[in-house]
């Protein structure tokens, strides 16, 4: 009976963590939905802010300022925005951020002999990253859905510390979510400002006002802000999306355990039963 009572209790214990574990995916599959609804919301707005800023790349007073010059070959001093959750229970959603941070990060130092800072959006890059790479300023904690207010102080910092000439170049270590199943993690260089070939062209003469460096700031920190902005939307949908398949993978474990944590009671009570029929068997047959 003692064992009966053991097993009885391990089986509630493991019950109360599969209901946890499916309640927790249900809640993340609810904030999954709700951050895929904002990460489109500000696609037409980044749109816009992309043509503007090719407009102003290709004014002559702007195109040769530090905001679009390349990075130096050597010794570039870089600021890494290092995104990643505050919670666990998502997977290796930070890991695999943390493992491309570390891989680029020895490779712009072997490669390029980079002087690399970094800026911590959230406590797990942090605490597994602080020693390679210590922080420049405190860490900025992280909501499971990322307001444009909340990730202004980080959008702010980067770009004061760039116009301060403290910096060459501005980068965010972080995930892109594909789909429900897939996310990305990848470091990409958000300054100096970079015109691709499928960038669609401006006009040939354009004409902007004011023509001084107003108007150019004024573009490049809404850049950077969009770009921090969307940085943290698919951090928050990524690691919803790691959390779901987490808690899923968590629940089907529970349950396999429960299933033969069962076998195995029944096994014990069915030879508990046998040994006290035995038993019984042989005293009869004593007395008889």
């Amino acid at each position: 009976m003692s064992k009966s009572r053991e097993f009885n209790a391990r089986l509630n214990v493991m019950g109360g963590m599969r209901r946890v574990t499916a309640t927790m995916k249900m809640v993340a599959v609810s904030h999954l939905h709700h951050a895929q609804v904002e990460m489109r919301l500000p696609a037409p707005f980044a749109q816009e802010l992309r043509k503007l800023a090719i407009v102003v790349h290709q004014i002559a007073a702007f195109s040769e300022h530090r905001l679009f010059l390349p990075p130096p070959k050597r010794g570039a001093r870089v600021l890494l925005l290092v995104m990643t959750s505050d919670r666990g229970l998502c997977g290796a959603f930070n890991a695999n951020i943390l493992h491309e941070a570390r891989r680029w990060l020895h490779e712009q130092r072997a490669r390029r002999g980079a002087i690399v800072d970094a800026l911590y959006a959230g406590q797990k890059g942090y605490a597994a990253l602080r020693r390679d790479l210590p922080a420049c300023t405190h860490v900025f904690h992280v909501s499971a859905h990322p307001k444009a207010s909340e990730v202004a102080p980080i959008a702010s910092y980067a770009m004061n510390r760039f116009n301060d000439g403290r910096y060459d170049e501005i980068c965010i270590a972080g995930s892109r979510l594909v789909s429900a199943m897939k996310h990305v993690a990848a470091v990409r260089r958000i300054l100096p400002f970079t015109r691709h070939v499928t960038d669609v062209p401006g006009v040939d003469a354009p004409i902007v006002e004011p023509m001084d460096g107003r108007m150019l700031g004024a573009v490049m920190r809404l850049w950077v802000h969009y770009c921090v902005y969307l940085a943290q939307l698919h951090r928050a949908a990524g690691e919803q999306a790691s959390r779901i398949i987490a808690m899923e993978n968590a629940t089907v474990n529970l349950k396999a355990m429960e299933s033969e944590l069962t076998l195995q009671r029944n096994r014990a009570r069915q030879t508990a039963i046998t040994n006290e029929l035995t038993e019984i068997i042989g005293g009869a047959e004593t007395l008889a």
